[in-house]
């Protein structure tokens, strides 16, 4: 195929050799680069000198270096002589030094916090205070009753001290309960016992309760007269069924 050529023409298996479409074309020019490109970027000079305080002048935008308070008098701003006199201080640890808390710390959010939960408090009780001067003499009985009865101490606290407890003197006999492993004052058995056997949680309250005291009581669930069939199997498969001729 290649007649004895070593040609373009032999290579490629072509009957003539092709020509160009770019014949007699000047080659492209390059163009002028940006003259902003062109020269010494911007340039800066790194410390030789350490960073740790010791920079060297021209280092820096400005040639000296500016010291932040330069010739002021120290002002102690705590005055913990003030504030907490040395006569008024206690011993702790055989030292007698002053409260430094606010030493290394920034208090100003808890102070907006302390400052609002202030005037909160204020405008409740103002208007505490108003409703009181509007409520009746029954309204106001009530409320010394409800005052007086969480006052009242309950029989599961037990007795004032833990030295009277079994004595029967002073009240502090413990019931006797079997179901308990050890003899205590306070029995969640026997307390489940006097609740007519539902466990006393306080202020707990359990998932299954939200869910399962509604229904406590409750006895108008009946059993249908005509129980549910399949529609399938009632409409198609029946011996008269829709499909049947």
């Amino acid at each position: 195929m290649n007649n004895n050529l070593s040609t373009e023409r032999a290579h490629l298996g072509l009957f003539s050799t092709s020509s160009y479409i770019s014949i007699g074309d000047t080659y492209g020019k390059k163009a002028a680069g940006d003259a902003r490109l062109l020269g010494k970027q911007f340039s800066h000079e790194a410390p030789k000198e350490g960073t740790g305080g010791k920079l060297a002048a021209n280092c820096l935008f400005e040639r000296e270096y500016k010291v932040l308070y330069n010739g002021e008098k120290y002002v102690d701003r705590t005055s913990y002589l003030k504030t907490q006199p040395l006569e008024g201080r206690k011993k702790a640890f055989g030292s007698s030094d002053a409260k430094k808390r606010d030493e290394f710390s920034n208090d100003m959010e808890t102070s907006k916090w302390r400052e609002r939960i202030k005037g909160e408090m204020e405008f409740a009780a103002m208007f505490a205070k108003r409703a009181e001067g509007n409520m009746s003499e029954e309204d106001l009985q009530m409320m010394a009753e409800l005052e007086s009865r969480g006052k009242e101490p309950r029989w599961t606290h037990g007795p004032k001290h833990l030295f009277d407890l079994g004595k029967e003197a002073t009240g502090g006999v413990t019931p006797y309960e079997m179901k308990d492993s050890r003899d205590t004052w306070y029995s969640k058995h026997r307390v489940q016992e006097m609740n007519g056997g539902t466990p006393f949680l306080g202020n707990c309250m359990l998932s299954s309760h939200a869910v399962g005291d509604n229904l406590q009581g409750y006895s108008d669930w009946a059993k249908p007269e005509f129980a549910r069939q399949p529609i399938i199997r009632d409409s198609f498969f029946r011996s008269t069924g829709v499909l049947r001729p």
